[in-house]
């Protein structure tokens, strides 16, 4: 016999202790699951006449006696009075009538807490109150002001509820919490093993034992220039007159001798590939005793090197080059500023320096130069160590004189290892993909004007095994050309060449026109560096002996591991600036598109220097944008508006993730004018009049395309759009990869950050001491701006632009 269900007074009485979810109270009552339903059914009459009330924890507790419908008159008559106009959901309005022209979705209010679980919005504009539905969480806290949007109520037809998004709030966190999760997601090492900091306490200074069989070069004036507050120095010159030119010596920190192959440092070493450089701080590849005091070459103090001692002739053409280990005492260990200033005073060895540097930078210019103009990005840390503003680095012409001897002892070193033919690490740099040059010339037609290269000509085959490519090298060069000035273009033309990875056979490096390259200057903070010199070191059985690891393995591992570096340091940087923008949430900028996507626009702010992304729903006003791959640009179905990469816009800031080093913003605003629609010779005005139609113009896009598609030797295809009359052609454009701004496939350059492309690196303590990539990494493309090799690597951030 079924149980009669209990009274409202039973329930009120079980409900006065606690509240508790329906299965919990019917279980407290007795009940059989049969009766589930009706029981249910009268919990939900007694929350209608107000007995009882339901939480966002779906828990029944005592109501205050007044019921739905009584609350819901009250709310309607609350919103009549304070809005007497017409508040409406969007939903019953006209479709024809349209909203303000810079009305963004996200509004921003002050927040207020009514109740225990409620929560209402006071937007700044227009005084309005809107309730937010009931939340587990605090949105934020009390007198907050907020980003939020609204949404029609589910139950009050002519009434919206306030909704906060979770990177909206201005997230109470702080920065060490910031900096700790980023390192967490970053899956970043945190120590060295106990048996690896065992064996480096036990490594002494270099003294006699460690000399035998040593070239002695402490005699020689051997200058060593870094940035200010650098403390780990890995490379250091000297530069002599000989009878036939100059002698010039590049001595490199011998970290091999103390890096036993095979060991479990090593291992590690390899696992970390490369010293993990971020605004804050920096993830070491080998520990501080050895990276910045026992392998470090620091003035006065005896130190083991590895040298490449070269002999030049009066044109600064190699003659010859000697590879050996080496004791060097430094001369001089100087900034770059005190180098320029040794410079103006006449210093006999900067001068040497100077005028051998740049014979090689000419040499290296005959047959070409591809020379990136590029802005890099540090950080400045306030005394709490928050960040505090983003800045452009700036380059001494010091830098490059190091540089120009790094990249020589490079192209040595690649030379030396095919010579002996042991089995080195190469840096090489494929040639541009032809659809990417394609889809390049589709964007940016202009970057190809008065070309000296025919496109016909790039898809020629060539012979031997070799990356470099004369016709596109030249092509290149013209695009660097016409693009100097503009950093996104230039940004632009990177991605859609290829990107420098490490191989086991000296293929040829593309960019910087050589076809033998390795790295051997920077075994401090790079683990190919170090391969290298264990190779260089090798003599008899040594060369044919069986090597811990294999060569293809590891060239594999720190290629990848260098993408991931990339990507993390530019994220890096964005987190910095996130912060930095936490706190002008809702605040107008003027700002620049660097990039739009099938996703949103990307724009770039000066002040403070951050870069963020517009949504096509953001943009303010009604309009529907679409995203025209073809010519690079966001169009407006209704108004006709478009976005191009350069624009100038109003925007504002709607919400910022420092977790993820994401900021949103609405475009409020386009500042630049509306480009005049050109007319091709031959055609009428009508044909881009209100009449004219619109299929003329696309027919004679099509065929200019097709002309290039044709003389590339792309296969035609018809068009499905068009009648049969139409020219025939196939696009070759390639669409960008949809996870990104950048290139994924086939180990491309990649970027989501065009502005922070080539990220600075800052302290790992407080203040702006900052520190670079070792002069020859400072390619990807030999980057002509290049940045500094500055702050302590306790604290300071290379490039990791690496070639």
């Amino acid at each position: 016999m079924a149980q009669h269900l209990p009274s409202e007074e039973q329930i009120i009485a079980i409900l006065r202790d606690e509240p508790m979810v329906g299965s919990r109270l019917r279980s407290a009552l007795g009940l059989p699951k049969k009766q589930k339903m009706a029981f249910k059914q009268m919990l939900a009459d007694m929350v209608d006449r107000g007995l009882l009330k339901r939480t966002s924890h779906k828990e029944y507790q005592l109501g205050d006696g007044e019921s739905v419908e009584e609350k819901r008159e009250k709310r309607v008559k609350k919103i009549a009075e304070q809005y007497p106009e017409d508040n409406r959901r969007l939903g019953a309005r006209s479709r024809r009538q349209t909203g303000k022209e810079n009305e963004t979705s996200v509004k921003r209010g002050i927040l207020h807490q009514t109740g225990q679980e409620e929560w209402e919005v006071h937007e700044l504009e227009t005084g309005k109150v809107y309730e937010m539905c009931h939340r587990r969480q605090a949105p934020g806290k009390e007198g907050e002001t907020i980003s939020f949007a609204l949404y029609p109520h589910p139950k009050l037809k002519h009434s919206y509820l306030a909704k906060v998004d979770r990177t909206a709030e201005a997230m109470n966190i702080s920065w060490d919490e910031v900096k700790t999760k980023f390192m967490e997601d970053a899956n970043l090492p945190k120590d060295f093993s106990p048996a690896i900091k065992k064996y480096v306490d036990g490594v002494k200074e270099p003294c006699g034992k460690d000399f035998k069989g040593r070239v002695d070069y402490r005699q020689l004036t051997i200058l060593c220039i870094d940035p200010d507050g650098a403390m780990d120095h890995d490379d250091a010159i000297s530069v002599e007159r000989t009878a036939k030119g100059y002698r010039l010596g590049v001595h490199i920190a011998d970290v091999s001798y103390y890096v036993p192959e095979g060991s479990e440092l090593d291992e590690e070493a390899l696992e970390r590939s490369y010293t993990q450089y971020l605004p804050w701080t920096a993830v070491p590849m080998l520990p501080d005793k050895l990276s910045s005091n026992v392998c470090s070459l620091h003035q006065g103090v005896d130190r083991c090197a590895f040298t490449c001692m070269m002999e030049l002739d009066k044109h600064a053409n190699v003659l010859s080059w000697d590879f050996h280990r080496s004791i060097v005492k430094i001369t001089k260990s100087i900034t770059y500023e005190q180098a320029m200033e040794m410079m103006k005073n006449g210093d006999d060895d900067i001068k040497a320096l100077a005028e051998v540097t740049a014979l090689l930078k000419q040499n290296r210019t005959k047959d070409g130069l591809l020379e990136f103009q590029s802005t890099e990005f540090g950080c400045k840390f306030n005394e709490k160590g928050e960040p505090e503003k983003i800045y452009p680095r700036t380059t001494d012409e010091s830098n490059s004189w190091v540089e120009e001897c790094m990249l020589i002892a490079n192209n040595c070193c690649a030379k030396e290892l095919k010579k002996r033919k042991l089995q080195g690490i190469y840096r090489i740099h494929e040639a541009p993909d032809t659809k990417d040059i394609m889809e390049l010339y589709y964007m940016y037609p202009d970057l190809f004007k008065d070309s000296p290269v025919m496109l016909r000509d790039l898809g020629k085959p060539r012979s031997g095994d070799t990356n470099l490519n004369p016709t596109a090298f030249k092509l290149y060069e013209h695009l660097v050309k016409r693009a100097q000035g503009d950093e996104t273009l230039t940004n632009r033309i990177l991605r859609s060449m290829q990107k420098a990875h490490y191989d086991s056979n000296s293929f040829g490096h593309f960019a910087l026109n050589w076809q033998d390259y390795a790295h051997f200057t920077s075994p401090i903070r790079r683990y190919a560096d170090l391969w290298c010199h264990r190779e260089l070191a090798r003599k008899g059985a040594e060369i044919n002996a069986e090597r811990k690891n294999s060569v293809i393995e590891v060239c594999d591992l720190i290629s990848a591991n260098e993408v991931k570096n990339q990507k993390t340091e530019r994220i890096a940087i964005k987190v910095c600036s996130c912060w930095i923008l936490k706190s002008h949430i809702g605040d107008d900028f003027e700002a620049t598109v660097s990039g739009i996507e099938e996703w949103g626009i990307y724009v770039s702010i000066a002040d403070p220097i951050a870069e963020g992304l517009v949504r096509f729903r953001d943009i303010a006003g009604d309009d529907f944008y679409v995203f025209n791959p073809d010519q690079g640009l966001a169009f407006g179905k209704k108004s006709g508006r478009t976005f191009r990469r350069g624009d100038k816009v109003l925007v504002r800031l709607l919400r910022v993730d420092p977790l993820r080093g994401q900021a949103d913003f609405s475009i409020i605003e386009k500042l630049s004018s509306e480009p005049k629609k050109r007319r091709r010779q031959g055609e009428s005005r009508d044909d881009y009049g209100n009449g004219g139609d619109y299929r003329s113009r696309d027919v004679h896009e099509r065929a200019d395309r097709a002309a290039a598609a044709e003389a590339l030797g792309y296969v035609s295809q018809p068009d499905e759009d068009f009648d049969d009359d139409v020219p025939e052609f196939v696009s070759a454009h390639s669409h960008m990869n949809r996870g990104g701004r950048g290139k994924s496939r086939g180990g491309r350059f990649d970027s989501d950050a065009p502005s922070f492309e080539r990220s600075g690196r800052s302290s790992r303590g407080k203040g702006e001491n900052s520190r670079s990539a070792s002069r020859d990494d400072r390619e990807e493309f030999h980057v002509a701006s290049k940045p500094r090799k500055g702050g302590s690597r306790k604290g300071a951030g290379r490039s990791q632009r690496r070639r």
